[in-house]
């Protein structure tokens, strides 16, 4: 069957790159609720949506890290 298991070390790292990401875009979307934003305001704002994008992009680059290991995997088992 299948091999595939996440080590306690990817698991660490996903989980904390989602929850970095979230918490970005959670205060992106927050702060874009705002009607007037002060100058610090509106750099945190940006800070947040720059996080939230390469949050995005990390979150999509170790899952398909991990896809091509499970794709590895299920050769092999045909093998």
């Amino acid at each position: 069957m299948n091999n595939f298991k996440m080590t306690p070390a990817f698991q660490q790292v996903f989980f904390t790159v989602v929850c970095f990401t979230l918490l970005s875009g959670g205060t992106s979307l927050w702060l874009a609720a705002k009607n007037n934003l002060s100058p610090q305001q509106t750099r945190v704002f940006e800070t947040c949506n720059t996080t939230w994008n390469m949050g995005i992009g990390a979150i999509f680059g170790l899952l398909g890290s991990k896809a091509t290991e499970l794709f590895q995997s299920a050769e092999d088992d045909e093998e």
